[in-house]
């Protein structure tokens, strides 16, 4: 399952990112506790989601440690009850691979 993905950037000292976040930003506790610096920029939410595609960026140093607190995000989802946090990242992550195959086709 992928629930992020790092995206071409061409800033020197950080790394732009987009993640699947539920509406109560359960992500941010897990950044809090890898003591990593997230700068936000965008969020997108389609109409009565409660799952939101957020986009940030990370200093080059802490994408390792980015990556792996957003390894345990799909765990954390499943202990507060939000059983389709994959089957979400999935049908996304569907969407998009299919969208860069019309591109590229």
């Amino acid at each position: 399952m992928t629930n992020f993905w790092k995206l071409k950037d061409f800033r020197p000292f950080s790394v732009l990112y987009a993640y699947i976040e539920h509406e109560d930003y359960l992500a941010d506790a897990l950044f809090i506790q890898e003591q990593i610096s997230v700068r936000f920029s965008q969020e997108m939410v389609k109409n009565g989601e409660k799952y939101h595609v957020i986009f940030g960026r990370v200093r080059k140093k802490d994408c390792e440690k980015f990556e792996k607190a957003l390894e345990k995000l799909p765990d954390k989802m499943l202990l507060c009850g939000h059983t389709d946090y994959a089957d979400f990242c999935n049908d996304i992550d569907e969407k998009l691979r299919l969208g860069m195959k019309e591109l590229l086709a």
